[in-house]
C-alpha cells in the first residue's frame, strides 16, 4: 500500500513539475531529472514524444516508467526511451522558463535547453553501466563547428540521486553565452547515440535575413530588405535590426511576406500583430511556437486598409521581455488610387471647371471661419491645459509634504536602515516625478512602477501588504495614460485607510478592461470611508483628482472621466473609469 501511494506521489510531482503554460507564465525546472521517450496514450491511441521528470532522490524509477509489464496510475501503453542510452538531465531547480525544444541531428532528433541564468547543467546516462560502458563515447561540440572534447570514453560511473546500481556520469557542463552539443554514442553501432543542446546564450531580439513580398515585379516576389530592389515599398529602415520601418503599400498589391530569420532551433519564436483598422483594433497571436527559419504573414492580414505591426520574440509572455528582445515590423496598407481614363477627359473638363471654382470659394470661405473657430479652441485648450498643470502643481508638493513626513517618522523611530531605504526610494520617485512634470500623459507602465516605488516606501513605514494586478491583454507600454492620476488615491488609502492596520492592512490595486473603457481601481480594507464626507469636503488629493478628471473631460470631450466609490464594512474602492480609452490607443 505504501508503495502504491508513493508512486502516486510520484506521478503528481512528475505531472505537476513537467507543466508548462501555454500562455508564457514562469514554470521551474524543480529538484528533478529529465528523460525523453515516447508513449501511446490509452484513451486515443495516439503515439507521441513525451517528457518524463523522475526526481532527483528516485532516478532509478526511470526504468519502471519503462518497464511495460508494469502498470502504473497514468502511464501510456509501449514507452520506450529515445535510446538505449537513456540520457537524462538535470538543471537548476529553480530555473525558470527553460523551454526545450528538439532539434534535429541527422537521423535523431535531441532536446534543447535554455539556461538564461548560467547555471550548470549536469547529464547521466542511466543506460550505461559497469558491463557496457566500455562500449561507449561521448564528446562536446560548441556552436556546430568547435570539437572542445573529441569523441571521448564514459568518465566514469556513480550512483547517486537515488540509484540502485551505477551508472553513466557524462559530466557537468557550464558554458557562459555558448551554444553546447553534448553527445553520446555507442563505439560500433553509430545509430545508438543520443544528446542534449544546451543554451547558455543571453535573450536576443530575432534576426532577420530576408522579407520575401510575393505581388508586382518582374519575377512576381522581391525582397524588401534590398534597398536598391525594394519597389519603392520602404524608405527607412531600423539601424540596429534592419527592419523596415516606413513599409507602405496598396491595398491588394501584397499578396504575403514571408519573414527569413537566423537559424534559431534552439530558441522558438513567437508572433504577434497589432492590428488596427476603422473597424477593429485588435492583439492577435498569429504563431505561439516556431522553430522554422521561415513565417508566413497570410493574406488575410494584408488586404484590410489600416495599421499593422508585427512583433516577433522568444515563446514566452512578451510582458517579460525588453524592447531590444522584441522584433518590430509595422507596415501600413493604403487605398489604390483610382484609374482615371482619358477620353473622359472632354466629357468632364466643363464642370471639373466649374467644380473647382465652387471648390476654391468655398475653401477660402471655410478657411476663414475654420481659423477663427481653431483660435477659440486652441485658446479653450490652452487654458484647460494650464488648470490641469496647476492641478498638478499643487499634487506633487502632496505628495512631497506625506513623504517627508513618512521620512520623519522613521527617524524619531530611530529607524537608520529604513530611513536610507526610504531615502533611495524617495529619491528615486522624486527625480521621475520632476521628469515627468511637464508631461500632460505617462504611459501605463511606468505609472506602474512609480506606484510599486511609492507602495513599498510605505509598505517599510507601515508594514502593510498590497498588490498591483495587471488584467490588460495588451502591453502597458501601448497605453498612455494622465500623468499621476492614481497617485493620490493610493496615498489617500494608505493615509485614511490602513495606516494603523500594520501586517493587517492591504491594498489592491487593478488595472481592467470593460469594452473599450479603461479600469483603474484602488481598494483597502481600512475604515470605511464616508461618502456623504467626501462629497462635502473630502481629502486633498482626492478633491484635486475630482477637479482634475472634470477638465480632461473637458479636454478630451470624445471620453468620459468617470470616478466612483464604494464603502462597505471592510472594503473602500475608488475606481476611475475612462470610456472608449483602449480604442484610442
Amino acid at each position: 500500500m505504501m508503495k502504491r501511494l508513493l508512486l502516486i506521489f510520484l506521478l503528481i510531482q512528475i505531472f505537476s513539475a513537467s507543466a508548462q503554460d501555454s500562455q508564457g507564465n514562469d514554470y521551474y525546472f524543480g529538484e528533478n531529472f529529465h528523460f525523453h521517450g515516447y508513449s501511446t496514450d490509452k484513451r486515443m491511441m495516439v503515439r507521441s514524444d513525451i517528457g518524463f521528470v523522475i526526481s532527483d532522490k528516485y532516478i532509478s524509477h526511470i526504468f519502471e516508467d519503462f518497464d511495460n509489464n508494469k502498470t502504473l496510475p497514468g502511464k501510456g501503453l509501449k514507452q520506450i526511451p529515445n535510446s538505449p542510452i537513456l540520457l537524462g538531465i538535470k538543471l537548476n531547480p529553480k530555473l525558470k522558463n527553460f523551454i526545450s525544444p528538439k532539434v534535429q541531428n541527422l537521423s535523431k532528433t535531441y532536446h534543447s535547453y535554455f539556461i538564461p541564468d548560467s547555471s550548470d547543467a549536469i547529464i547521466i546516462a542511466m543506460g550505461i553501466n559497469k558491463d557496457n560502458y566500455k562500449d561507449f563515447l561521448y564528446r562536446v561540440v560548441e556552436n556546430d563547428s568547435i570539437e572542445l572534447t573529441p569523441w571521448t570514453p564514459i568518465p566514469t560511473l556513480s550512483i547517486k540521486y537515488g540509484a540502485k546500481v551505477p551508472y553513466g556520469s557524462i559530466g557537468t557542463f557550464n558554458y557562459p553565452e555558448k551554444l553546447i552539443l553534448v553527445e553520446v554514442r555507442h563505439r560500433k553501432i553509430y545509430g545508438i547515440r543520443d544528446g542534449y543542446i544546451l543554451d547558455w546564450r543571453k535573450n536576443k531580439r530575432p534576426i532577420l535575413e530576408q522579407i520575401i513580398a510575393r505581388g508586382p515585379s518582374e519575377y512576381g516576389y522581391f525582397n524588401l530588405l534590398d534597398r536598391s530592389f525594394n519597389k519603392g515599398y520602404v524608405h527607412q529602415y531600423d539601424e540596429y535590426t534592419g527592419a523596415p520601418l516606413d513599409l507602405t503599400f496598396n491595398k491588394d498589391s501584397i499578396t504575403s511576406l514571408n519573414l527569413e530569420f537566423e537559424n534559431h532551433d534552439t530558441t522558438p519564436y513567437s508572433v504577434q500583430l497589432i492590428k488596427k483598422t476603422e473597424n477593429t483594433a485588435d492583439t492577435i497571436q498569429l504563431e505561439w511556437w516556431t522553430q522554422a527559419k521561415k513565417f508566413e504573414v497570410s493574406n488575410k492580414y494584408l488586404n484590410e486598409i489600416g495599421e499593422y505591426e508585427l512583433l516577433i520574440h522568444k515563446t514566452g509572455d512578451i510582458n517579460t521581455y525588453n524592447a531590444n528582445e522584441i522584433l518590430r515590423i509595422p507596415y501600413h496598407i493604403v487605398q489604390a488610387p483610382q484609374q482615371f481614363s482619358a477620353t473622359l477627359w472632354p466629357i468632364l473638363w466643363p464642370t471639373t471647371l466649374i467644380s473647382l471654382t465652387i471648390i476654391v470659394i468655398t475653401f477660402f470661405t471655410l478657411r476663414y471661419r475654420t481659423r477663427k473657430r481653431l483660435v477659440k479652441v486652441e485658446q479653450k485648450r490652452q487654458t484647460l491645459t494650464l488648470q490641469i498643470k496647476n492641478i498638478q502643481s499643487q499634487l506633487n508638493p502632496h505628495f512631497m509634504f506625506n513623504a517627508i513626513n513618512s521620512i520623519q517618522n522613521l527617524i524619531q523611530k530611530n529607524d537608520f536602515k529604513g530611513t536610507n531605504h526610504y531615502l533611495t526610494k524617495f529619491s528615486s520617485l522624486t527625480r521621475a516625478t520632476l521628469e515627468n512634470a511637464e508631461k500632460e500623459m505617462n504611459t501605463l507602465s511606468e505609472e506602474l512602477q512609480l506606484l510599486d516605488d511609492y507602495l513599498q516606501m510605505e509598505q517599510l513605514r507601515f508594514g502593510f501588504q498590497y498588490d498591483i494586478l495587471n488584467n490588460l491583454k495588451i502591453h502597458n507600454d501601448l497605453i498612455d495614460i494622465p500623468n499621476l492620476l492614481l497617485q493620490p488615491i493610493v496615498e489617500n488609502a494608505v493615509k485614511h485607510g490602513i495606516s494603523t492596520l500594520g501586517s493587517g492592512g492591504r491594498i489592491v490595486v487593478t488595472i481592467d478592461q470593460q469594452g473599450q473603457d479603461l479600469v483603474l481601481g484602488v481598494a483597502d480594507n481600512g475604515a470605511k470611508l464616508n461618502t456623504e464626507t467626501i462629497k462635502a469636503a473630502g481629502g486633498y488629493g482626492l478633491r484635486l483628482t475630482k477637479e482634475r478628471l472634470a477638465l480632461l473631460e473637458q479636454l478630451y470631450p470624445e471620453n468620459s472621466f468617470k470616478i466612483q466609490i464604494t464603502a462597505s464594512s471592510d472594503i473602500t474602492e475608488i475606481c476611475i473609469v475612462i470610456s472608449h480609452w483602449i480604442a484610442n490607443i
